[in-house]
C-alpha cells in the first residue's frame, strides 16, 4: 500500500495527462522538443488540451461511454476509487471542479518522450501556473499528512539542482515545475539533464533532429502529432519480427507501400485532430530513397491512380485500390520465396480454371490496375425467404484490356469453377446450383442459383440462399459478385457513372469507406445466431452473451463513415483518414 500511495499521488498530478493535446506551435508545447535529447526514438506531442478537454465534457459520447458496463466495472477497481477520491479532495480544496482544473493546469500542452534505454518524459504545460503550483502544494502536504497518520517516514524529498527544486513521492519517480510547466521523468539522472538543457540552451536536442523536424512538418495541421524514429526502432528484436512476419500474400497486396516504409524509411508521423464529431488524421513516412522494385506494383505512376470506389444502396464497405496484379504474380518467389500450401492449392486451381493458360501472362496480363470492392447488406426475393444468418454480398470489380478476347477466358474459368462446387456439395448430398444467363439492362451475365425449397422456412431460410454468384462485363469491366442483386446494382452505378469512372485519383493508392449504421444493421439482424456463437465458443450464459453482444453495438452505434485514402509523393508514403461520429 505505501507503494500505491506514493504512485497514486504521482498519477494525479498527471491525471489523464496522456490523453489530452496543447496550444498553438507559437511558442507552445513543441518548444519543450528542446529539452530532450536528440536520440529519442519516440515523442507524442499535443498542441491544444484545452478545447479537447472543452468538447469531451459536452460530448455525449463520454456519456456513453460512462454508462457502458465495462466501463463501469473499471470504476469500481480499487485502485481507481481512490484516485478519484483524491480528484474529489483537489476540487474542494481549489473550489474547481475537475474540468476546469484539467484546462487551467494542463492546458497549455503535453509532450511526451521516450528514450533508448527505457527513459520517460513528460511535459505538461499549465494555463495558468499559479494553478498548478497550488494543486502541487496541496498534494504533498496529502502525502506528508499521509505518511504521519501512518506512522511511516516521510516519502516527499526534495532537492535543488541549478536553481530548480526536484520532487518524488518515492521510487524513481522525479518532477519539477520550471515557470508554468511540469516536468515529470522516471530517471533522476534523466532530470538533472533536462534541466542542464534549460539553463545552458545548447544543441543536440530533439529539436535538432532533422527526422523530428520533417515530421512535424508533415503533420503541422494537426493538433496531436506522434512521431517514431523508425531506423532506432527497427533495431528491436520485437519490431523486426513483426514486419518480417507481415510477408504474406494479402497482407503485402494490400499494404505494400506501408510495409515498404516501415521497412526502409527513415521516420513516421501520426496527426490527429479532433473537432465535434469528426476525427481527422494524416500518416505518414519519410522519404523511401530507392523502392524495391518486387514492390513496384503497388505504386501508380505518373498521373494514374486508383479509380473512384463504387457506391450501391446498403453499401457497407467500399474500396478502390490500383494494382498490378499481373506484376505483384510475377514478383511471387521473391516476394514470398517460402511457397506455402495456400499459395500451392491457388497456383493448381487457377490452372484447372484457366485451362493450362499462363496465370501471369495470359490471364493477369489481360487485367488493367484498378481493382474495386464493394460489400453491401443482402436484399432477399419472396420466393427463396429470409436466410436465418444473413450474409453481406461481396463484389469484386476489374478492368479488361482487351474485353473480347479475355472475357470468353474467364467465362470459362467462372463455369468450371462452379461446377466444381457442384461436384463437392453433390458428394456431400447438399442441393447444387443451377446456371442460367439472364440479361440486365442489355448485360447478358452468367448467374448460379440455387432453386427455392418449396416446404422451407421462408423466414428462417437455409443458409446457401445467401449465394447466387455472378460474372458480368460490361464494357472493360468485369464483376464477380457472390449476390445476383449486388451485381445488378454495380451494373447500374457503373451505368450512373461512367463519366465519372474515366478519372483516376492521381497518385492514390489505395481508397476505402466504411459505414459504421449498416454494421449495426447487419449485426442486429443476425443478433440471435451471434449470441448463440458467442455461448458455444466462448461457454458463457446467455446473459452475458447479450450483454457483450450490446456493448460491442453500442460502440459501433457511434460510428457513422470511417474513410482512408493512401498516396504516394516524393517518394513517400502518406495515409489520410476521416472519421465521422453520431450521437449514441
Amino acid at each position: 500500500m505505501r507503494g500505491f500511495k506514493s504512485l497514486l499521488l504521482v498519477s494525479v498530478v498527471g491525471l489523464v495527462i496522456e490523453c489530452w493535446p496543447g496550444r498553438s506551435l507559437a511558442a507552445g508545447i513543441d518548444s519543450a522538443a528542446a529539452w530532450v535529447p536528440q536520440n529519442a526514438p519516440a515523442a507524442l506531442v499535443v498542441k491544444n488540451p484545452a478545447s479537447l478537454i472543452e468538447q469531451w465534457e459536452k460530448s455525449p459520447l463520454r456519456q456513453a461511454v460512462a454508462n457502458n458496463p465495462g466501463f463501469q466495472a473499471v470504476l469500481n477497481n480499487p485502485g481507481i476509487k481512490q484516485a478519484d477520491a483524491l480528484v474529489g479532495l483537489v476540487e474542494v480544496h481549489t473550489k474547481k471542479d475537475r474540468w476546469t482544473l484539467l484546462k487551467q493546469a494542463l492546458g497549455g500542452g503535453l509532450f511526451v518522450a521516450a528514450l533508448p534505454q527505457g527513459e520517460v518524459v513528460v511535459i505538461a504545460e499549465a494555463q495558468d501556473g499559479k494553478v498548478l503550483r497550488d494543486v502541487h502544494e496541496f498534494l504533498l502536504g496529502l502525502a506528508k499528512l499521509d505518511a504521519e497518520n501512518k506512522g511511516q517516514p516521510d516519502r516527499v524529498k526534495s532537492a535543488d539542482y541549478r536553481g530548480v527544486t526536484a520532487w518524488t513521492f518515492g521510487g524513481d519517480e522525479v518532477h519539477a515545475i520550471v515557470e508554468n510547466r511540469l516536468i515529470l521523468v522516471n530517471k533522476p539522472e534523466l532530470m538533472k539533464q533536462i534541466i542542464d538543457r534549460i539553463q545552458d540552451s545548447h544543441g543536440g536536442s530533439l529539436r535538432d533532429n532533422p527526422k523530428f523536424t520533417a515530421a512535424e512538418k508533415a503533420t503541422a495541421d494537426h493538433n496531436l502529432v506522434l512521431y517514431l524514429d523508425l531506423e532506432t526502432l527497427r533495431a528491436l528484436p520485437n519490431v523486426q519480427k513483426g514486419l518480417e512476419q507481415s510477408r504474406q500474400p494479402l497482407p503485402i497486396l494490400l499494404l505494400a507501400g506501408t510495409i515498404t516504409a516501415l521497412q526502409k524509411a527513415p521516420w513516421l508521423a501520426v496527426g490527429l485532430s479532433i473537432e465535434g464529431s469528426r476525427v481527422t488524421g494524416t500518416l505518414q513516412t519519410g522519404e523511401v530513397a530507392q523502392w524495391p522494385e518486387p514492390l513496384a506494383f503497388a505504386l501508380a505512376p505518373g498521373k494514374d491512380g486508383a479509380l473512384p470506389p463504387i457506391h450501391v444502396p446498403g453499401t457497407v464497405f467500399t474500396a478502390s485500390f490500383y494494382r498490378n496484379l499481373r506484376d505483384f504474380y510475377a514478383q511471387k518467389n521473391e516476394l514470398f520465396p517460402e511457397r506455402t500450401s495456400g499459395l500451392i492449392f491457388f497456383e493448381n486451381m487457377m490452372g484447372i480454371f484457366f485451362t493450362g493458360r499462363n496465370f501471369t501472362e495470359e490471364v493477369l496480363a489481360e487485367l488493367e490496375p484498378y481493382v474495386r470492392v464493394v460489400v453491401a447488406e443482402q436484399r432477399y426475393s419472396p420466393e427463396i425467404g429470409t436466410p436465418a444468418v444473413q450474409l453481406p454480398a461481396m463484389a469484386v470489380v476489374f478492368r479488361m484490356k482487351n474485353p473480347k478476347k479475355f472475357q470468353p477466358v474467364v467465362e470459362e474459368g467462372f463455369q468450371k469453377a462452379l461446377g466444381l462446387i457442384n461436384f463437392v456439395r453433390g458428394q456431400d448430398a447438399k442441393p447444387g446450383m443451377i446456371l442460367d444467363r439472364p440479361v440486365y439492362k442489355g448485360v447478358k451475365y452468367t448467374l448460379a442459383y440455387f432453386n427455392p425449397d418449396p416446404d422451407g422456412d421462408k423466414e428462417h431460410a437455409d443458409i446457401r440462399f445467401n449465394f447466387s454468384p455472378v460474372l458480368a462485363c460490361r464494357d472493360r469491366d468485369l464483376i464477380l459478385s457472390t449476390a445476383e442483386p449486388l451485381a445488378k446494382d454495380i451494373l447500374d452505378a457503373l451505368a450512373e457513372q461512367e463519366a465519372a469512372v474515366q478519372n483516376v485519383h492521381k497518385a492514390v493508392t489505395t481508397h476505402l469507406e466504411l459505414l459504421g449504421t449498416q454494421i449495426v444493421r447487419l449485426l442486429e439482424v443476425n443478433k440471435g445466431a451471434l449470441i448463440a456463437q458467442n455461448m458455444a465458443e466462448k461457454g458463457h450464459s446467455r446473459e452475458r452473451a447479450e450483454t457483450e453482444l450490446s456493448q460491442l453495438l453500442m460502440v459501433l452505434r457511434m460510428l457513422n463513415e470511417f474513410r482512408l485514402t493512401e498516396s504516394f509523393h516524393n517518394h513517400s508514403n502518406r495515409w489520410d483518414f476521416q472519421l465521422e461520429l453520431i450521437k449514441p
